[in-house]
Formats: C-alpha cells, structure tokens, sequence
C-alpha cells in the first residue's frame, strides 16, 4: 500500500467510527479519556511554564546584565534591552520548548494510562465487525497493559530523538525550518498511528519486531490514524478530547482488519 491511499484510507475508516461507536452501543469510550487528559495536560503545562521561568531567571542571574556600565562598554549599547527584554523573551522561549516537550510527554502518558480502555475499544470493534470474539482474562489484560505501555515508552523517546535531531539541524541552518517543521509532524503523526494500531498487533499475538515491520510497510497508514488523532484533540470544547482518541483507535483497527483480511486472501 502506497503512502497516499494508506493515509486516506485512515481517514475514511476513522470516520466510520462516528455511524459504528453510537450503532454498536461503544459510545462510553467516548467519556474515558477526557477528565484524565485535562488533569494531565494541566497540571503539565503548569510545572513545565514553571521550570522555563526559573531556567530564565537563572540564566538571567548568571548573565547579570546589571553590571554592565552605562557607557564605555561593548554591550553598553544593548543594556537597556538586555536588561528590559532578555528575561522575557528567554522566558518565552524557553515556554516554547517546554510546551513541544510536555505536550509530547503528556500524549504518551495518557496513551499509557488508557491503554486499557482503548485495548478494549479496539477488541470490542473487531468483536462487533466480523462477530470475533475475544474472552476476557485478567492475565491477558495485564499483558495488554504492559505491551501498551512498553510501546508508547518506545515510541515516545523514538519521537523525542527526531525533535531534538530537527532542533539541532535547524539551530545550525535556521532556513531548513521549512523542511524539518513538516518531517516532525509526519513523525509524530506515524508514532501516534502505530501506538494505536498496536492494540491490534497485540491482539493478533504480533512480536514488536513484527509490528514494527507492519508499521514500516504502511507508513502512510499510521500517519493518517495520528492525523485523526491529532486534527481532533484541537477542536474546542472537549470536542476532541472526546473524539480523537476513540476514533483514532476505531480507524487503526478497521484498517488493520481489512489488511489482515487481503493476507488471508491471498
């Protein structure tokens, strides 16, 4: 499967979640991962703007722009703005960074915390398309949890490692911001698509080395589920929160259950 017909045929199976979430009786999933995201995304924003400030504080400490003289200097020149605006635009600055960061971190950390739930949501899906069904044990969920967790762990530092390799090359060649800008969307995209198409792989008793395989081979796929994913957390009003994830997880496994369906038939 090529990148484009993989991309949007996420996007159509995701919005079959819409019909197949109120139809089948799925819509509880809907409300699960709100009030734990806003606790996470809260509280995170909070503590990482509060680190920002003190690095900003502190740098501006350590410069101590304050003694330089009034005249006769080198920088006396710039003092007035070292000493009125460095603060404030280090502090953003740093703001910036710190958000990319702890919203990255904080996806991750809900993806593990309903890992649970959206294991269930996936199984449930394929339970109600193709009348498939999936016996519940307490042992098995615990190993859903873990591999779920296991994951998004992998997937997390993976996306962190193309961030920080797109800052550096772009601090060095401020122009290939055009380029590095869209290759960490996509990134992030495809991390999110396979964190949700994983739900499936474990299910099917995939290894990791097979999932990720899988994942490789329809890139295009997994970008499309994390475009859902991430096009709906930034509707307003809990609009996305509720849809987003649920969706994203309903288009993974309705894709992951038409590929499986061609192997089988071929």
């Amino acid at each position: 499967m090529n990148f484009f017909t993989g991309f949007f045929k996420a996007i159509s199976n995701s919005f079959k979640g819409f019909s197949l979430l109120f139809e089948k009786g799925l819509w509880p999933y809907l409300f699960y991962s709100v009030g734990l995201w806003l606790l996470m995304w809260v509280g995170s924003i909070w503590l990482f703007a509060e680190i920002a400030s003190q690095l900003a504080s502190y740098l501006n400490q350590q410069l101590n722009f304050e003694e330089i003289p009034d005249s006769g200097a080198i920088l006396s020149f710039a003092k007035p703005f070292l000493t009125g605006y460095f603060s404030l635009i280090m502090t953003w600055v740093f703001k910036i960074i710190f958000w990319f960061i702890s919203s990255t971190f904080t996806k991750y950390l809900v993806l593990m915390a309903l890992s649970p739930l959206f294991a269930l949501l996936s199984e449930s899906v394929e339970e109600k398309t193709n009348g498939k069904n999936y016996p519940f044990t307490f042992p098995q969920l615990m190993k859903d949890i873990g591999r779920g967790i296991v994951m998004s762990l992998r997937n997390m530092f993976l996306e962190y490692f193309f961030i920080a390799l797109g800052f550096i090359v772009t601090l060095i060649f401020p122009p290939l911001v055009v380029i590095t800008g869209p290759l960490l969307i996509l990134v992030s995209w495809y991390f999110i698509g396979f964190t949700m198409l994983d739900y499936n792989f474990e299910r099917h008793k995939m290894t990791i080395s097979e999932s990720v395989k899988f994942t490789r081979k329809n890139i295009g796929l997994a970008c499309g589920i994390g475009f859902i994913y991430t096009v709906f957390m930034w509707l307003p009003f809990f609009i996305g929160l509720m849809f987003g994830p649920a969706l994203a997880v309903v288009g993974a496994t309705l894709s992951f259950l038409e590929l499986k369906q061609k192997e089988t038939v071929i």
